[in-house]
């Protein structure tokens, strides 16, 4: 086994990728994660809505009588003054809930490019075991035509020849079977991938064998759910301080003018026009928002807590993935340097002394199964490698 290739990719007459490829092609062609980033847009423009002052009203007044022609009538200009920074924290909170959702975006990339590498890397390892049953199979026909010719010149009997050729459907059928199941896992991946039902796919490359890893300490900081998490936190942080300016409500200014005309007697009607200016401050007297303080206290000390947890879940999961995969290199490593070099040599032994007729066809074949199972071993060990290596990378968000 070799490191996977660098794979090229079309969508004319189907695609070739490699494992290197995934992150590129699920950024580019699934449809839900496109639709996911224009969460992103509705959230941006709840932002430039985020602290801004209210409306400026007018008001209008106007009273007569229909007995006489005396009247009074009021024209006015009000803006409300926020007396704290309650806008312009407003905004930095929405700034802050911007950013978290940049990052939890960030985050389904992770998990799909996650989900695609892993069923990749499975349809890898059923390609290599079907490779593996395609390799047995052939010398299993070879062995069915030694025996078949043995048995013409009464050097085996019957019953070695239909064990020999029920060894060769049992491979048939596991071939069709291991091809059935990659196809069916296939389909999942094009759903990942954003691809079409009837685009064909093909992954490239081998599964990567174990290599040194340096288990340094993990920046928990890489991963987008917890920038995420630190966001949401920060924003919460800023919503107490709100709700604590909250209970100085604004301060309304308005300037007006007034007109009217009323009778005076015995002189007759005059006009009195005026000009004014109106004030209003509220008081915080009975209601100072303390239990909307206190709610938004109490969230954001749950945000804070879940941003910890959510720490601890990253440093295990990387740690429990490195130590995986540090087992299971050991193990390939044996496999590689002892196991497989004996069961090849020792059916090489048997499969001499078979035709030399020192052994009988079940003792071969057993010896053969062996080999096949040890390295069935070697595959499922470096297959789970590979699994490990990606939840490292998803922990670490060094999946590209």
């Amino acid at each position: 086994m070799t490191d996977a290739v660098d794979g090229s990719f079309s969508g004319c007459d189907g695609w070739l990728i490699s494992l290197a490829d995934i992150p590129k092609v699920v950024r580019n062609q699934n449809l839900r994660l496109q639709a996911d980033r224009l969460r992103i847009q509705e959230v941006r423009a709840r932002l430039k809505g985020a602290g801004r002052w209210e409306n400026p009203e007018i008001e209008m007044d106007y009273q007569n009588s229909p007995e006489s022609i005396e009247f009074s009538g009021e024209i006015g200009f009000s803006q409300k003054f926020p007396l704290t920074s309650r806008l312009r924290r407003e905004k930095a909170a929405a700034a802050s809930l911007l950013a978290a959702s940049t990052s939890d975006f960030a985050d389904r990339e992770r998990i799909v490019i996650a989900q695609a590498k892993t069923v990749a890397v499975e349809i890898l390892a059923l390609r290599a075991q079907e490779r593996l049953r395609q390799k047995q199979l052939k010398i299993a026909r070879e062995l069915t035509v030694f025996v078949e010719k043995s048995e013409v010149k009464g050097e085996v009997s019957l019953l070695d020849a239909g064990q020999a050729r029920l060894a060769e459907t049992q491979l048939e059928l596991e071939i069709h079977h291991l091809d059935h199941e990659a196809n069916r896992i296939e389909s999942k991946l094009k759903s990942l991938l954003g691809l079409e039902p009837s685009e064909t796919l093909e992954i490239g490359g081998e599964l990567p064998l174990p290599e040194d890893i340096a288990a340094g300490t993990v920046d928990v900081a890489l991963r987008p759910d917890y920038r995420a998490a630190l966001k949401r936190v920060e924003a919460a942080t800023r919503e107490i301080q709100i709700e604590r300016l909250k209970r100085w409500g604004d301060v309304t200014l308005g300037l007006f003018v007034r007109n009217s005309r009323q009778e005076d007697v015995p002189v007759g009607f005059d006009m009195e026009p005026r000009v004014g200016i109106r004030l209003v401050v509220p008081l915080p007297l009975w209601n100072k928002n303390e239990a909307a303080v206190e709610e938004k206290t109490a969230r954001a000390f749950r945000l804070e807590q879940t941003a910890r947890a959510l720490e601890g879940e990253i440093r295990n999961e990387a740690a429990e993935s490195i130590a995986t995969m540090t087992i299971l290199a050991v193990h390939v490593g044996e496999i590689q340097r002892d196991l497989l070099p004996a069961a090849d040599r020792h059916l090489r032994e048997v499969e001499a002394a078979y035709k030399k007729g020192l052994v009988d066809l079940r003792t071969f074949l057993q010896a053969r199964k062996q080999q096949v199972d040890i390295e069935i071993r070697l595959l499922d060990a470096v297959r789970d490698y590979s699994l490990a290596r990606i939840r490292y990378e998803a922990a670490t968000d060094q999946l590209d």
